[in-house]
């Protein structure tokens, strides 16, 4: 077993964020326990708490690193984006590139949406992150809006509408209804606010389906 001295305390931190990060990924936030960090990082339970705090805590440090690695690739594809004319396509890359990242990340997702502490509790580092990925939305929502207010309201029922699709797409109940895919639902809510129309799902997709999770 590593001695505590064998790391600093931002170290040792580290260390714990990240192997949570490992279990969350693997088994989901019931997974991750004292006893199971210690497991993996070689120190004692107690350092867990000396370091980073309870497990709530520990938890939502995973949560911000997810929260950062999905709003970096939001920043990538908006920069991508910019050669698109249509301000609206440049909208449902942003939306797309959501749910692939959801789709692709589902258990460190769902342990990122399920409740820990309540946002009033949330440390403001917590809140700083969720707020960069509503600024995000709106930034690309710009073209549509002039009032500023009007903008923000509009961005925070965006990222409202496409966490509901996040919510139960990492639950497994998309999957309940047939040719429901979180993408193409994601497109829809967007196109639906900004224009009133539907956007045709993009051709040649079909929708994936992950199983069923068991009881």
């Amino acid at each position: 077993m590593a001695r505590r001295s064998d790391h600093s305390r931002e170290e040792l931190a580290d260390l714990i964020v990240q192997a949570a990060r490992k279990l969350v990924a693997r088994g989901g936030r019931r997974a991750v326990t004292a006893r199971a960090i210690a497991g993996e990082i070689g120190y004692a339970p107690g350092s867990i708490y000396n370091a980073v705090g309870d497990i709530d805590l520990v938890l939502l440090r995973v949560s911000v690193e997810v929260i950062h690695a999905l709003a970096d690739r939001l920043d990538a594809v908006a920069q991508e984006s910019q050669s698109m004319t249509q301000p609206l396509q440049r909208v449902l890359a942003v939306a797309e590139a959501y749910m692939r990242f959801v789709t692709a990340n589902h258990l460190l997702w769902a342990g990122v949406m399920e409740p820990g502490l309540s946002r009033k509790q949330a440390p403001d580092w917590y809140s700083a992150a969720r707020l960069r990925l509503i600024q995000r939305t709106n930034d690309v929502l710009v073209p549509f809006f002039d009032d500023a207010d009007d903008r923000s309201r509009a961005a925070v029922a965006l990222w409202a509408g496409l966490e509901g699709v996040a919510a139960l797409e990492v639950s497994g109940n998309l999957a309940l209804e047939d040719g429901i895919d979180a993408v193409d639902l994601a497109r829809s809510i967007v196109s639906r606010y900004l224009t009133g129309s539907e956007t045709p799902a993009q051709p040649g997709r079909r929708p994936r389906r992950r199983p069923r999770r068991r009881a």
